[in-house]
């Protein structure tokens, strides 16, 4: 086990920064198809506007099965009833031989009704067994328009000041995304992303969430490049909500999340 361990930190290590490429934790997020710019507790700041009240929220991931890529993530804040939004964020990823942690501070405001904008300042770390640890800041900048209340529509710049971790040819990524959402039943929500990393080609990602019981919502989103499709369900119960889901893999094992949170 501790040798597969070695080699999984060591393929990270070449191949890219693992934890900080990956998007989102968050499972609501995975199950719609990792769309990422529209949501509350995912990463555009600007859709934070929408959780009033206190929260705190706890998600936890094990990537592809497997022992030793456990990723953590701890999240609060508080909303005014004016829509400013203030939190924090604690993410970490890997084992002794590979960790990264990442800090977020983000802030967010409604300026108008019909908008909100927001900024997350990252800091972002990383540890190698037998190397120098380095760390780096990054900053987000997000927006979210609601056109009606039917539809909205989201646009997130992550890294836009180009950080890079050790030297300048370890760039992290820098991502765009465009969402949109629409409701054409209140029982219904159908959302669509393009998502765009420097490094690689656009993705398109989708999915759909129905509101089966007054305390029960069932998800299911697909993304293109790479191809994946994803699942979940989300559990209300007064100020508490439980949130499950599944990201499908082409190669590797399937990879589960859950995370429980509080509002009040």
């Amino acid at each position: 086990m501790i040798k597969k361990t070695m080699i999984i930190g060591c393929l990270l290590v070449t191949t890219g920064f693992a934890a900080f490429e990956l998007q989102t934790v968050n499972p609501s997020s995975i199950a719609l198809g990792n769309v990422i710019s529209l949501y509350p507790y995912s990463l555009n700041p600007a859709a934070q506007t929408e959780a009033v009240g206190k929260y705190l929220r706890f998600d936890y991931s094990r990537i592809f099965s497997i022992k030793g890529l456990d990723y953590y993530e701890v999240q609060a804040g508080w909303t005014s009833s004016r829509k400013r939004s203030y939190g924090a964020v604690l993410r970490s990823f890997g084992n002794p031989v590979y960790q990264e942690k990442t800090i977020v501070f983000n802030h967010a405001r409604r300026i108008i009704n019909v908008l909100a904008v927001g900024v997350s300042l990252n800091y972002y770390h990383i540890a190698i067994s037998g190397y120098d640890s380095d760390g780096t800041l990054g900053l987000t900048i997000g927006a979210k328009c609601y056109i009606s209340e039917q539809m909205q529509f989201a646009v997130l710049f992550q890294n836009v000041n180009s950080p890079s971790l050790y030297d300048r040819s370890n760039r992290l990524p820098e991502c765009f995304s465009a969402g949109l959402s629409y409701t054409p039943h209140p029982r219904i929500d159908w959302c669509l992303e393009l998502f765009k990393d420097t490094e690689f080609p656009f993705s398109t990602r989708t999915g759909v969430r129905i509101k089966t019981l007054s305390c029960l919502d069932l998800m299911a989103g697909a993304q293109l490049n790479p191809d994946r499709f994803s699942g979940g369900l989300t559990l209300h119960w007064k100020q508490f909500r439980f949130d499950a889901a599944f990201l499908h893999h082409l190669v590797l094992p399937y990879t589960i999340y859950c995370g429980f949170g509080i509002c009040y």
